[in-house]
């Protein structure tokens, strides 16, 4: 069931927000290409009403050369944000996602990565998922570069906006 909490002190309540998933093993991308860095399968079902959403952070770092470096946030088969690091700079990256279903098949989605280190950036896109909620769905991060460990991703929360 819905667990409700009072705002303060005044009349309104807020649905709880609860922790599907943390993960701090950090992993890096391996040589030439994109690799799944962390990933959490959405059980079937979670999002099983509108209104009902989940909200992802994630964060890692990037080496400091001269390798082209791209970051990318996915929900099932929707790239919610893809973004290339800078490059010769010691990168520290973070990312938040949040998706809302709208429908059986039909979510809302809002995506923002942010890169700090001397040249900072950030990048943010609004999609539209249309992912089967009554299937599990992968949510995950990959990294898309050049040599071992030019992306490693130092963590990611999974939460219920529920």
């Amino acid at each position: 069931g819905v667990i409700n909490q009072s705002m303060g002190t005044g009349t309104g309540f807020a649905t709880m927000t609860g922790v599907a998933n943390v993960n701090t093993t950090a992993v890096g991308n391996v040589g030439v290409g994109t690799d799944d860095l962390m990933t959490y399968s959405l059980p079937a079902n979670s999002l099983s009403a509108n209104g009902k959403g989940v909200r992802v952070t994630a964060w890692g770092t990037g080496a400091n050369n001269a390798n082209a470096k791209t970051v990318t946030l996915a929900f099932g088969g929707t790239t919610l944000v893809s973004t290339v690091l800078t490059i010769s700079q010691a990168d520290v990256w973070w990312v938040e996602g949040i998706v809302i279903r709208t429908g059986a098949a039909t979510q809302e989605a809002f995506a923002e990565l942010t890169q700090g280190g001397t040249v900072t950036l950030s990048d943010v896109e609004q999609s539209n998922p249309a992912e089967t909620l009554s299937g599990a769905v992968t949510i995950k991060c990959t990294g898309t570069a050049t040599a071992d460990n030019d992306i490693v991703q130092e963590g990611m929360v999974v939460e219920m906006l529920n």
